[in-house]
């Protein structure tokens, strides 16, 4: 079996970010290779502009989208698997707020 994941280096030991499938104690062969950090932009600059030009047209629904990619809407949106979407609730009407005070 090969298995390519990514780990973590703490403290003298390699931290898996992803559940392993191995018997404990069963012995393995690493390689390892240097993954830079990505950057990561975590203003969702894109998301936000991408609400405000296409919000209108998914009201009253659950919207997953990544930058300016929609990855899905309506009830299966959050099953999709990807790492950080931003999950917003159109308002029924545009223009209103979908949280907080009004």
């Amino acid at each position: 079996m090969m298995e390519q994941l990514e780990a973590v280096h703490e403290g003298g030991v390699l931290l898996p970010l992803a559940p392993l499938a191995l018997a404990e104690s069963q012995h393995v062969l690493l390689t390892i290779t240097n993954v830079p950090e990505a950057q990561a932009d975590t203003s969702r600059a894109a998301e936000q502009e991408w609400i405000r030009l296409h919000g209108a047209d998914f009201c009253g629904e659950w919207v997953a989208h990544q930058g300016s990619e929609i990855i899905s809407h309506g009830a299966k949106a959050r099953a999709k698997g990807v790492a950080r979407p931003l999950m917003v609730h159109l308002p029924d009407e545009p223009g209103r707020p979908s949280a907080g005070w009004v």
